[in-house]
């Protein structure tokens, strides 16, 4: 079991198995799942050159966080959100190593056996390389028994 587990999510519907995951193997009574979602800076948009613009992506980005955190917390597991502006590899990264997290929890897609380096450079495959703690990869599909 482990105590401080991160989930990075982004917006899509797809991180329902890996949330399932996270909460079975997290310390019940003294363990915390992280869901982290980056905002990432626009290239030639700067936050302060558009508030409104991020703003809006915030706001969207907390209601989900806020859904997911709720699901865990459904399940008795204690959870809380975390919200970052920057490139997202770098910034689990760092938050990783900030927080001295256990384990990354994280949704990955299935790679394509025809095309076996299809998922180099994929944000599951940088984390799972450059982090320092271990790193679960959860392929997409149906749950397991």
């Amino acid at each position: 079991m482990f105590q401080k587990l991160l989930v990075p999510v982004d917006l899509a519907d797809r991180h329902e198995q890996t949330l399932d995951i996270a909460a079975r193997l997290v310390t019940p009574g003294a363990g915390e799942v992280t869901v982290l979602h980056v905002i990432e800076i626009l290239h030639g948009l700067p936050r302060e050159e558009d508030p409104k613009f991020y703003h809006r992506l915030e706001e969207k980005s907390r209601a989900r966080l806020d859904l997911l955190t709720a699901r865990l917390k459904e399940k008795g597991i204690s959870a809380r959100s975390v919200l970052l502006y920057g490139e997202r590899v770098p910034e689990v990264l760092r938050y990783t190593m900030q927080e001295s997290v256990d384990l990354i929890v994280l949704s990955s897609h299935p790679l394509d056996p025809g095309k076996p380096g299809g998922g180099l450079g994929s944000m599951s495959h940088l984390i799972g390389a450059a982090a320092r703690c271990p790193v679960m990869l959860v392929k997409g599909g149906p749950p397991a028994p």
